[in-house]
């Protein structure tokens, strides 16, 4: 039977690249409400990226891979490792909480907490659960616009080793090996990945080729290891450990500037113990530190570090077949060696979910306390009808708020200490039909923090932004030989006085086939649709209002079986040499190919 290649939607149908005997219709999530759950049984708007869909495709970083969902739109300021911002449901990357295997990633070093996805590479990511919708109900501060929860590769049973070389257009080289199994009661897993790139110029004028000028060179070098020791059947103990060190190269006046370097270290680690009562009930304690290491950032400061320092308790109760609660603790401190101040907040959580036959229902329900702002509650209610193998309607309704960070508070001149969080009410609601899904959903935003020119102080905003839109999609399959893929989505960003937001593309449109002619031989194209895109032009005075969108992208790989253990590749990406820009002022990369190997033993 030949491979099969589906789009993961949440209300809809799923992405998944395996043998067609083997498609799971109905994977397991853990991000909707932090317990493993079938996708059926959510009622969250969810996609899902697999880590079959990203080696089919040849996927090297989050940043990348998030680009095939189409509803998540991505600035980068110049090519891979330059930094980046993403917009979900077309707020500003702050406020979404992003995890790895469930430790914070968000960087208290940076201008408003945002995680920085740009050094994020996918060789050992099973698969990335984004969840859509205001979820601070059930993952606290931040959680605005939803999740990202990346869930890196666990230890097999069986002693499995793998590796895989990749070269490509700007002298760009990956390498990747794995190796994992079980040892009687000792599991583990251990990933070593390099990826060196000369890249392209960052600075770049719109309208020229990044070509022209001097590159902007990038090196990646990433760990991943997992332990776990099963104490005894119902007792057992993990550790896990994620380094990134990462050097780019960058512009800081003009393209042909002696490039500055920022090195760059991340580290992720926890501890963790579950105690299992039965089949579906356990126990489960983690805590889990996250540090951010900088030099050279920007060229004006020589070096600053931040921490998050995370405590996690939770535990599960199924008091019928179809219904449970979930009951949890969090404690989260996070600093930074900037301002030498430090957020603080203790929170404790509840959710509820029932299912009767076709009706599922789940509330959840948190209370945040801090010692900078006014305690916070949150909730979510979210129900799902199922009328019939072909038909379901699902709708969610939340509340969210976002911290103002540690550069907005204690930054000299511009920080306040008088902020207090901004405020989200969210809904969203999606129809499917077979293949076919439409979603809408609406944000209205309170308090919104912003910086004030005349007085160079941030303040709150009075009045309320929007962010709403719709998206509809199609995934189906032909003849088990055809996989086809299509999103559109339309997003009406604004702020209180109805002006459209920054780098927020008004519609986006992608659309994939992959054929399968044998079973070892595999052929797909991609092509994607940015649409007007505002944009701001600072090197005049005052700002002018520009645009960067208005451009189609077509991307080809074709994969070939060798064996069953070893496999090549091409690919080749913006096949027309398209010249466009994601930020204003900033490069992107012109027509591009690679050349791989996969080998596992």
């Amino acid at each position: 039977m030949f491979k099969i290649t589906l789009s993961f939607v949440a209300a809809a149908t799923l992405v998944a690249s395996a043998q067609a005997s083997d498609l799971t219709l109905d994977p397991i999530i853990v991000s909707a409400s932090k317990i493993e759950q079938s996708l059926k049984n959510t009622t969250s708007d969810t996609d899902i990226i697999t880590a079959q869909e990203l080696e089919e495709k040849h996927i090297t970083s989050v940043i990348e891979a998030l680009r095939l969902l189409g509803n998540i739109p991505i600035a980068q300021s110049g090519g891979i490792g330059q930094q980046s911002s993403f917009f979900q449901r077309g707020f500003s990357s702050e406020n979404t909480v992003v995890m790895i295997d469930g430790i914070r990633y968000n960087d208290p070093t940076t201008t408003k907490g945002q995680s920085q996805l740009e050094h994020l590479m996918v060789n050992d990511i099973e698969r990335i659960e984004v969840i859509h919708g205001a979820q601070s109900g059930i993952w606290g501060a931040n959680a605005v616009a939803g999740v990202i929860n990346i869930i890196t590769k666990k230890p097999t049973e069986t002693l499995q080793a793998n590796t895989s070389l990749e070269y490509g257009s700007y002298a760009t080289t990956k390498i990747g090996a794995n190796l994992s199994q079980r040892v009687g009661a000792l599991t583990y897993y251990v990933g070593a990945n390099q990826l060196k790139s000369n890249g392209i110029s960052a600075l770049t004028p719109q309208g020229e080729s990044p070509k022209q000028y001097e590159s902007d060179g990038y090196l990646n070098q990433t760990i991943n290891a997992k332990l776990g020791y099963d104490l005894t059947s119902a007792d057992a103990l993990r550790t896990q450990l994620t380094l990134i060190d990462a050097k780019v190269h960058y512009d800081q006046f003009s393209p042909n500037d002696v490039p500055n370097e920022i090195h760059q270290i991340n580290r992720l680690g926890n501890i963790g113990y579950r105690h299992t009562f039965n089949s579906s009930d356990y126990f489960d304690t983690t805590y889990a530190i996250t540090t951010f290491d900088k030099k050279d950032p920007l060229g004006w400061t020589s070096a600053f570090k931040g921490v998050n320092k995370e405590l996690n308790l939770l535990g599960t109760f199924h008091y019928a077949p179809d219904a449970f609660v979930i009951i949890g603790g969090s404690t989260l401190q996070s600093k930074d060696t900037i301002s030498s101040k430090e957020l603080n907040s203790k929170g404790v959580f509840a959710t509820n979910t029932n299912r009767w036959e076709k009706f599922i229902l789940s509330e959840s329900i948190r209370r945040d306390a801090y010692d900078t702002f006014k305690d916070k509650t949150t909730g979510k209610i979210g129900a799902k009808y199922l009328f019939d193998e072909d038909i379901t309607l699902s709708g969610n309704y939340g509340t969210a708020y976002r911290t103002p960070s540690l550069a907005e508070l204690y930054t000299p001149i511009y920080g306040n200490v008088n902020l207090q969080p901004e405020t989200t009410k969210s809904f969203d609601t999606t129809v499917q039909y077979k293949h076919l899904s439409l979603t809408y959903y609406n944000n209205r935003v309170n308090n919104l923090i912003g910086y004030n020119p005349s007085t160079y102080v941030n303040e709150q905003v009075s009045g309320t932004s929007t962010f709403k839109g719709y998206e509809v999609r199609y995934n189906n399959t032909f003849a088990d030989i055809l996989a086809m893929s299509l999103s559109y989505n339309k997003l009406f960003a604004k702020d209180k006085n109805g002006n459209a937001l920054i780098r927020r593309p008004n519609d986006t449109f992608n659309g994939s086939l992959t054929y399968y002619p044998s079973d070892k031989l595999t052929l797909g194209t991609a092509a994607s649709y940015i649409g007007t895109r505002p944009d701001t032009d600072y090197s005049t005075y005052p700002a002018t209002l520009v645009q960067t969108g208005r451009y189609t992208l077509w991307n080809a790989f074709a994969n070939y079986d060798i064996t069953s253990n070893l496999s090549v590749y091409l690919k080749a990406d913006n096949l027309t040499d398209k010249l466009y820009q994601e930020v204003f002022g900033y490069g992107t990369y012109g027509r591009t190919f690679a050349v791989g190997l996969n080998a596992k033993f």
